[in-house]
């Protein structure tokens, strides 16, 4: 689910996860550590809270990042997103502080992650960097079951938690005993998300993911992110450079500018309809309007209804249909509602609706394509009007390029928000 280019592992930097460890003539070993946990939940995700964050670093003549207010609902992706230098990272690994903020506060839950060891609270946030960094000399069992060693759990509760995550991320239970350099790139990555939610946190730090990744397989691995956190439901910061990807993955997207500055914070749909200021409009981009209907799918939107018959109908009615409809052509069906054609004018001229009709029902859209996929086909085929079916081939209704110049134009395109898990997917 997270995922890397297989390529030789390095050791990893030290960020979140790794931790305690201390050379012996038997290598790196785990020092177990017992204490009461600093983020308390009763839930699998807890809201997060920035309160007036101000980060200047030591002879910096300005803020990295500046007077940050951010809330973010438990359960939601958050995706940090600006240019190069803006403050995004900086201000994501303050949550865990691993960057410790020079003013204000950040609240998991109710409390404050200034309260008790930061080294407490960064085993209890899963934090997955785009260099994974598995441990090389450590099966994959050991690397997902880290953070629970580090805090003393007992090694049969390891072991369970262990085998219920590979499941979790699709990983058979044979590579346990594996090692990382016996796994793919993807498999490894899967693994690091895995060790990330070994001990169940609340918050999940994420920090550019996806970023070493080709076009196509970073769509793919994003698409299964999103499958997963449809099934953990944790509140995840998320930080990447790329608008389209905090587009795609975001539930609330905070723009950032220069200077750690909040230039924006609202939803994908807020961002794209109604975008703040020129530096926002300009960093969305010009094709706005294409990017909002990439988020929607085209049965979301109310589809126009043709007139429909099936073979042997007499024709009189469907010709009376067609006068009184939004479409001026008629659809035949079968007995199972699945579209066989369009009825041209010479269709109708008898008394009885023909078998074989003049056109065929192309194009089809299915109901679960982007509406920007059902716009590109409708141009591609040069037609105003295209059946949409659902998965089994049923007819749903017609879409057309006046409707969904309309649905933009419309209150609706605004009020229409769906959660990041439920948006349609580029498979």
């Amino acid at each position: 689910m997270i995922f890397l280019h297989d390529r030789l592992l390095h050791l990893p930097r030290v960020v979140s996860l790794h931790s305690c460890f201390s050379p012996s003539t038997d290598g790196h070993k785990i020092q177990s550590v017992s204490s009461e946990p600093l983020v308390q939940t009763t839930a699998s995700a807890s809201p997060v809270r920035y309160a007036d964050v101000t980060k200047r670093y030591d002879g910096a003549q300005s803020d990295a990042v500046s007077h940050l207010d951010l809330e973010i609902p438990a359960g939601e992706i958050c995706v940090m997103v600006g240019p190069s230098g803006c403050g995004k990272t900086t201000a994501m690994r303050m949550a865990n502080r691993t960057v410790e903020m020079t003013s204000g506060d950040i609240f998991i839950g109710d409390r404050s992650v200034r309260d008790g060891d930061p080294a407490i609270l960064r085993r209890e946030i899963g934090y997955v960097i785009q260099q994974i960094g598995l441990f090389p000399h450590r099966t994959i069992a050991q690397n997902i079951g880290t953070v629970p060693k580090l805090l003393g759990w007992e090694k049969d509760r390891i072991r369970q938690r262990v085998i219920k995550l590979m499941d979790l991320i699709g990983l058979d239970p044979e590579y346990a005993d594996r090692y990382p350099s016996q796994l793919s790139g993807g498999q490894q990555q899967r693994v690091g998300v895995a060790r990330a939610l070994a001990v169940d946190p609340p918050v999940m730090l994420m920090d550019e993911p996806f970023g070493a990744i080709d076009p196509i397989n970073r769509s793919r691995l994003q698409n299964e992110f999103l499958r997963l956190q449809a099934e953990i439901d944790k509140t995840v910061l998320f930080v990447t450079h790329d608008v389209d990807e905090a587009l795609k993955m975001g539930d609330r997207i905070a723009v950032m500018r220069k200077g750690g500055e909040v230039a924006q914070y609202a939803t994908p749909t807020e961002l794209l309809m109604e975008p703040a200021d020129e530096f926002v409009e300009d960093f969305v981009g010009a094709d706005r309007a294409l990017k909002r209907l990439a988020l929607l799918r085209v049965g979301d939107i109310d589809l126009w209804k043709a007139p429909l018959c099936q073979a042997g109908d007499p024709t009189e009615p469907v010709k009376e249909a067609v006068r009184r409809a939004e479409v001026p052509h008629a659809v035949l069906v079968d007995s199972e509602q699945r579209p066989m054609g369009w009825l041209s004018n010479r269709d109708l001229e008898g008394e009885r609706v023909p078998e074989v009709p003049d056109s065929k029902p192309n194009p089809v859209l299915e109901a679960r394509w982007t509406l920007r996929d059902g716009l590109a086909n409708l141009l591609a085929n040069g037609s105003q009007y295209a059946v949409v079916v659902d998965d089994n081939g049923r007819l749903q209704g017609v879409l057309s390029v006046e409707i969904i110049s309309d649905f933009l134009a419309s209150p609706e395109a605004l009020e229409i928000d769906i959660p990041a898990v439920d948006r349609p997917h580029d498979d």
